[in-house]
């Protein structure tokens, strides 16, 4: 579980091919002035075709799609 520090502070989310988070060809990088800005955007807009979202998080985590999905659950609560 993330902390209200590591969701206020600033990441950026790129697109890469299906499966390769963190190791593929990214697309152009989006900035975010926070993470819940950054799962908000990934978990409400399409990505490219054979792409998914990954968001590096301020402190260098790389989160990818599972993980996304799990951090957007637990902002929308029970």
């Amino acid at each position: 579980m993330l902390t209200k520090d590591e969701l206020d502070a600033p990441a950026h989310l790129q697109y890469e091919p299906i499966g390769t988070a963190g190791q593929g060809h990214p697309s152009d990088v989006r900035e975010f002035s926070t993470l819940r800005e950054a799962v908000h955007w990934a978990m409400n807009n399409e990505a490219p075709a054979g792409m998914e979202a990954v968001i590096r998080a301020a402190s260098g985590a790389v989160l990818g799609p599972r993980h996304l999905e799990e951090i957007w659950s637990s902002l929308q609560g029970p």
